[in-house]
C-alpha cells in the first residue's frame, strides 16, 4: 500500500477516534447535567456540602432569574441588580454549610439577596425626590394600580422611594406575591412587624400617588 494512502487511512482513524472521544465527553457531560437536574434543591445542597461544585451550578441555573428579578425590583438598576445577584450566589456558596434545611433553600437564598440589597441601599445617599409624572386612573390603592400595566413602572419608581424595610416587605408581599409567613421567614422578623411595615408601605405609596398625580 502506498505511503500516501497509509497516511490518509491513519489520519482518518485518528479523526474518528477524536470524534468518538469528543462525543463521549459531551455525552458524559450531558448525562451529568441531566442527573443534577433530576435532583431536588435539598439533594443538590447536600452534594455541595460534600465538596462537589457542579451541583451548585444547577442551583444557580434554577434560581438566577428569580434572584436577579427580585434584586432589580428592590434596587431599580439593572447593573446593580446583576452585581448583587452574583454576590448573593457567591455568598450562598461560601456559607452553604450554614444552611441547615429549616426552611426551603429558595427562602434562604431570598433572605441573602434581600439583605444584600438592603445593605447596598444603606450605602447609597438617601433622596427625597419623587417623580413628578404620576398618572391617575381614579384608584388610590397601590396594589390595584400595580396591576395596571401602564402604571407599573411608575409604581416601581414610588416603591424605590420607600424606607428600605418597607420596600423589601412590599416587594416580597405584593410584587413577589408571597405570604406574610414567607416574608417573615426571609426577613427574620415577626409576622406582626411584617404586617405593620406592609401597611405603612401601602399608606406611603397611596400618599405619593395622591399628591403627585
Amino acid at each position: 500500500m502506498p505511503k500516501t494512502s497509509t497516511k490518509r487511512t491513519q489520519s482518518k482513524e485518528r479523526k474518528k477516534r477524536k470524534e468518538k472521544e469528543l462525543f463521549h465527553g459531551v455525552n458524559s457531560f450531558a448525562k451529568e447535567l441531566s442527573k443534577y437536574r433530576q435532583l431536588s434543591d435539598t439533594e443538590l445542597v447536600q452534594l455541595v456540602k460534600t465538596g462537589e461544585a457542579e451541583p451548585f451550578d444547577e442551583l444557580v441555573r434554577r434560581h438566577s432569574v428569580k434572584i436577579h428579578d427580585l434584586c432589580y425590583k428592590i434596587l431599580r438598576n439593572y447593573d446593580d441588580a446583576r452585581d448583587i445577584a452574583q454576590e448573593t450566589f457567591i455568598k450562598s456558596y461560601r456559607k452553604i454549610n450554614k444552611f441547615h434545611g429549616r426552611s426551603q433553600f429558595s427562602t434562604w437564598l431570598y433572605r441573602i439577596a434581600v439583605n444584600n440589597c438592603l445593605n447596598y441601599l444603606k450605602k447609597q445617599r438617601p433622596t427625597e425626590e419623587i417623580y413628578d409624572e404620576m398618572m391617575s386612573d381614579g384608584k388610590d390603592d397601590p396594589v390595584q394600580r400595580y396591576k395596571n400595566k401602564k402604571l407599573r413602572e411608575k409604581i416601581y419608581d414610588a416603591v424605590a422611594k420607600l424606607p428600605t424595610v418597607q420596600r423589601a416587605v412590599f416587594t416580597l408581599r405584593t410584587l413577589e406575591d408571597m405570604s406574610y409567613q414567607e416574608v417573615s421567614e426571609i426577613l427574620k422578623k415577626p409576622i406582626s412587624t411584617i404586617k405593620v411595615n406592609h401597611h405603612l408601605a401601602v399608606k406611603n405609596l397611596r400618599n405619593h400617588l395622591r399628591t403627585k398625580v
